[in-house]
């Protein structure tokens, strides 16, 4: 659920009420809050504020598939007590700007080697259109780990195997199982995928395909303009913060696209996610900062812009929500139709993968 963090919400100091009441201020003039949420914290009145306008966008419906936060911070990494003081004591003056975080932690898994063999069974190009805007549209608001990400792991291993051992190595079988269907998805265009997605999804024979493929043009929609705001991009403007990312030890996915549950992807998968973040905090997948210094015009600009990425972040998530629970669906009657045991843990692995159980 989104909320704000790094902002004590006891015994809060006069640092900390003092960043919360610039951004209430021009929460205030937005519009975001109302005289009504004044509780006599500046930090409340701006946390209740975001928490409405957060569920206004949709963060319930995306919090059915995506496990995360966004949050208001005046730090990227969640800091101790000791951290924080310390950080306070060697920081002149007053605190400038916040942060606009969005962290992952769990990938949603999404199982969709089913849904692609249903597609291409209604139109060959199919598959590879709806996989190329999917997968673009994603990393708009997360890391997308999937196909080229284990292919990436599996050679980097392959190099370090003896010839015996290689032919039965999980590693080889990453690179030999991309679907036939999607061999064609590098020569398909962004533009020509979504023109073959306009003009199959209608007139999709399945009532789920078309469902599935009217979720997409929307998220396609919804995320047009926008942009992935990394963390790194900000070190021009804050270099400071240089110094917090060189610590960071990797950045945690969003999701997950796997052909099956547990297959040769989720293997790879579950070898990175036992490493990462053991060296350090992972970086956060979505940061942008929220200035608190400037004219009331040039504050206010930028908390609606920072706000505007926010709502259409969590739209989309909802919307791409909707996605992943069908493609689920597919999957789970394929394996129904075909007999099959749910390949999915009775514990979740240390990624935290879907939990549910059939």
């Amino acid at each position: 659920m989104p909320r704000l963090k790094g902002v004590r919400w006891r015994f809060c100091s006069r640092r900390d009420e003092q960043p919360a009441a610039e951004l209430g201020k021009s929460f205030l003039r937005l519009g975001i809050c109302g005289i009504e949420d004044w509780s006599g914290s500046a930090v409340d009145f701006v946390g209740r504020g975001f928490r409405r306008f957060a569920k206004a966008n949709g963060a319930d419906e995306a919090n059915r598939v995506w496990a995360g936060e966004l949050r208001i911070a005046d730090y990227l990494y969640p800091l101790s007590e000791p951290e924080r003081s310390q950080l306070e004591g060697d920081a002149d003056g007053s605190i400038e700007k916040l942060f606009l975080v969005g962290e992952y932690h769990a990938a949603a898994s999404m199982p969709i080697g089913a849904a692609l063999a249903d597609l291409e069974r209604e139109h060959r190009f199919l598959p590879a259109a709806f996989y190329k805007i999917l997968v673009h549209n994603l990393w708009k608001w997360m890391r997308v780990y999937d196909y080229s990400d284990a292919v990436e792991h599996s050679e980097l291993w392959l190099s370090e195997l003896d010839e015996d051992s290689e032919p039965n190595s999980v590693y080889r079988k990453v690179k030999d199982g991309l679907p036939p269907c999607l061999t064609t998805s590098c020569s398909v265009s962004e533009n020509k995928a979504r023109r073959i997605l306009r003009e199959t999804g209608s007139s999709l024979r399945s009532s789920s395909l078309r469902e599935l493929v009217r979720h997409l043009l929307a998220l396609d929609d919804l995320g047009r303009g926008s942009e992935h705001p990394w963390a790194g991009a900000l070190i021009k403007k804050f270099p400071e913060i240089e110094e917090l990312l060189d610590g960071a030890d990797g950045c945690g996915p969003g999701c997950l696209i796997s052909w099956h549950e547990n297959d040769e992807i989720q293997a790879c998968f579950d070898e990175e996610m036992r490493c990462i973040g053991q060296e350090g905090p992972l970086e956060p997948p979505i940061v942008l900062a929220i200035p608190l210094r400037g004219s009331v015009h040039q504050v206010d600009k930028a908390v609606k812009e920072v706000l505007g990425y926010a709502a259409a972040m969590l739209r989309s998530l909802a919307r791409a929500a909707k996605i992943v629970e069908i493609i689920r669906e597919i999957d789970d009657e394929h394996l129904r139709q075909h007999r099959l045991q749910p390949r999915i843990p009775a514990q979740p692995g240390p990624a935290g993968l879907r939990e549910e159980q059939l």
